[in-house]
């Protein structure tokens, strides 16, 4: 039920710039010190308002409230050693909002084909790396940073900080694929040739992958000839 939530703009980027050139239209200029008056405050909140530490106000831009599938630029922290492995849960920490996710990261490769993305297993140490998250949409440019969940690490202890990065896009078309290595035994071996079996268990199969190179460990290399 909530993929069936997943909002998909025609072209976001020219949504973001609309929704960006309306908020100069309306508002205060940046640097303009002004007094703000709330009213109906909930009793909580009242009861729970420190005036020794901030107190933040936001609003949300359209389109805002919905859900989609967001893409983070993230980098890992030096200080951070543990392996962080895709799925994981952490706390996404994105412009004003904060909530646990379990993203799925990928390599950044710009111009991939027909948008196809290596998916990563762990968040590499060095390098960049996307996050992809089901979230609330949130236009950028806005500082994103992942935390380590505070559950694992006990109540009083302050979790890591894991990665930092930015926005980098909504795309729920975004495609993660898994690289996945197809071997086989070898049954009869020629000179010119050989006979292997449990590699492939369908016909239809074995014409797909028909151009596709194959290459032994001591490094022999051939193509698919037929199937048997």
């Amino acid at each position: 039920v909530d993929y069936s939530r997943i909002f998909q703009f025609q072209n976001f980027k020219r949504t973001k710039r609309k929704v960006m050139d309306g908020l100069e239209e309306e508002g205060v200029i940046p640097g303009t010190y002004v007094t703000v008056h709330i009213q109906d405050v909930p009793r909580e909140a009242f009861a729970s308002y420190n005036p020794s530490r901030p107190y933040i106000l936001f609003t949300l831009l359209p389109h805002e409230h919905k859900f989609s599938i967001l893409n983070f630029v993230v980098k890992r922290t030096e200080e951070y050693d543990a392996p962080v492995k895709s799925k994981d849960p952490v706390t996404l920490h994105c412009g004003f909002r904060r909530y646990n996710v379990r993203p799925l990261f990928s390599q950044h490769s710009q111009g991939a084909t027909n948008n196809v993305h290596k998916f990563e297993r762990f968040l590499q140490p060095k390098g960049t790396a996307v996050a992809t998250v089901y979230a609330p949409i949130q236009f950028g440019p806005a500082p994103v940073m992942l935390w380590g969940v505070g559950g694992e690490f006990g109540v009083d202890f302050c979790p890591p900080l894991i990665a930092t990065g930015s926005i980098l896009d909504l795309d729920p078309t975004r495609i993660l694929a898994k690289r996945i290595i197809l071997t086989g035994h070898p049954f009869k071996v020629h000179k010119r040739g050989a006979v292997i079996r449990f590699m492939f268990f369908n016909p239809d199969d074995i014409d797909y992958f028909r151009p596709i190179q194959l290459h032994t460990k001591y490094g022999r290399t051939g193509h698919i000839r037929e199937s048997l």
